[in-house]
């Protein structure tokens, strides 16, 4: 800043300038534009005679195409609140582009007007920028800032078109046009080199980790009797896998990423699949999961209001609704009572509520529930915890032509939505005809018990409480409390009878 003049009288403040700059890319070490941009702003400020207000407003990686900047708005209410009586930017057709929808709001606040009444609602100030836009120049000013605001909007228009028309030659070309990539997969450089020993661009990779919790998860909703989505959720989330774009898994993160077309391999442009010239979805990477599978998993997760609640909570305890009282063969429920004595963790256990429910029981029990789940877990591992973890898995086939047509039904009506026409709706109609044929066919499957490669106990050691809990569900056909002694703080391994399941395989080893 220059000094003030000596004849300059004490009493004189200078006007207060309020700075901004916007950077479209995060600027890092080696970007040195915003340096240079508050650079120029101070320069201009100093020749101007202006006292630049702290901090200067910088959005740093933030698109023009939106108004809601934090620091946009806290600039331009430097200005509404009479904090600075001039604006400075570095040039004005990146203040936004939006054209003149916020060429307009500007305006207001330079003149300070009310948007809604066009009344005066605060001080005028001035606005600057150091390629020589300067309000105080009249209507030259409001000609030259309303044009250079239009071309900053075109010049946003020119550059998402490139973008898009970029995007679609890469797809059809079987490259990765860039953003997030799909889960279970990863972009690695083209094996095609062009002319100089270059890779041409990118195209998409399986990522082994990834793809073996889609399968995974494929295979839990391909089954006679499908796990629910919330529990495949659970799953995915202990294991601390990350989800694209979200905090954790949900319904709908599975389901975006089991049912969606990148899955398939399929190359995607606006939502949909693309095609070469003679209509033909292009697949130009690897597929994780097949469109049988995918249209399968489509048809499980389908809506189905008149089927009844399938559950998916995670239960309680271990033995939640598996344990049954000697005295009434009633279920025990899981009961919490605060300790009597010095410490202060809580009773947790299982015990009879015939009685309380008006029911009779000539015996009720009770049972520490840490106790019971240790001896139950103890007496299942020791007899199947060598056996090898096998889990179902079943093989769809013959409905390759039914994902074909279901991805046609959402062009179509994505069409509708644009073109309401009659050949669109007769194009409707007869893929929904074709659709309801071969739904109606009966799909070729085969189920098959795969290995998983670990032990029932390792399998155990990581698996979620419903997890476990279907496995012993499974394996015992009843598991019964007897009575046990009064005052008695251990439970006896005696008190818990379990009688296996005649299918069980454990019947060999005992």
């Amino acid at each position: 800043m220059t000094s003030l003049p000596a004849e300059v009288p004490a009493t004189f403040r200078r006007p207060r300038a309020s700075l901004y700059a916007r950077l479209s890319v995060a600027a890092d070490a080696g970007n040195t534009s915003l340096e240079g941009m508050i650079a120029d702003m101070r320069a201009l400020c100093d020749r101007e005679g202006l006292e630049v207000l702290e901090p200067i407003h910088v959005d740093d990686g933030k698109s023009g195409g939106f108004r809601d900047r934090d620091e946009f708005q806290a600039w331009l209410n430097d200005a509404r609140k009479g904090r600075c009586e001039v604006l400075v930017n570095p040039v004005t057709d990146r203040l936004t582009r939006e054209g003149l929808n916020v060429a307009t709001s500007i305006l207001d606040v330079v003149e300070g007007k009310d948007p809604a009444t066009g009344r005066p609602a605060h001080a005028p100030v001035r606005l600057i920028d150091c390629n020589g836009l300067d309000s105080l120049h009249g209507d030259g000013f409001r000609f030259r800032f309303v044009i250079q605001a239009e071309v900053g909007r075109a010049e946003r228009e020119r550059i998402r078109q490139r973008s898009k028309d970029r995007a679609r030659r890469l797809r059809r070309a079987g490259r990765w046009a860039g953003g997030t990539t799909p889960f279970g997969y990863r972009a690695v450089p083209n094996s095609e080199l062009n002319e100089v020993g270059k890779p041409r661009g990118w195209v998409l990779a399986i990522e082994p980790e990834e793809a073996k919790h889609v399968r995974t998860a494929a295979e839990a909703l391909l089954t006679a009797d499908p796990v629910p989505v919330t529990r495949i959720a659970r799953r995915l989330n202990a294991a601390g896998v990350k989800p694209r774009r979200a905090k954790g898994w949900t319904r709908q993160t599975i389901t975006r990423v089991l049912t969606g077309d990148h899955i398939m391999g399929r190359a995607v442009s606006n939502g949909r699949p693309v095609r070469d010239d003679e209509g033909n979805i292009l697949t130009p990477w690897p597929a994780i999961l097949t469109p049988a599978e995918v249209a399968a998993i489509r048809a499980v997760l389908a809506p189905k209001p008149d089927a009844p609640y399938s559950g998916g909570r995670r239960p309680a305890r271990l033995l939640s609704t598996l344990l049954t009282c000697s005295g009434c063969a009633g279920t025990l429920q899981v009961f919490q009572r605060k300790s009597r004595t010095q410490n202060p963790d809580p009773q947790i256990g299982y015990r009879c509520v015939a009685r309380s429910q008006g029911g009779v029981c000539e015996a009720p029990v009770s049972v520490s529930a840490t106790q019971a789940e240790v001896i139950v877990t103890d007496r299942y591992l020791s007899v199947v915890g060598a056996m090898p973890m096998y889990v179902e898995r079943t093989l769809v086939s013959d409905v390759d032509e039914l994902a074909v047509l279901e991805a046609d039904i959402r062009e179509t009506l994505a069409d509708l939505a644009t073109a309401a026409d009659a050949d669109t709706f007769a194009r409707l109609q007869r893929l929904q005809t074709r659709r309801a044929e071969v739904s109606a066919e009966e799909p070729s499957s085969r189920t098959e018990m795969v290995a998983t490669g670990q032990t029932m106990a390792e399998y155990w050691r990581d698996a979620l409480v419903d997890d476990r809990r279907e496995l012993l569900d499974d394996a015992f056909q009843e598991i019964t409390i007897l009575p046990g002694a009064r005052g008695r703080k251990v439970v006896d391994p005696e008190r818990v009878q379990t009688v296996w399941r005649e299918d069980n395989p454990a019947e060999d080893y005992e």
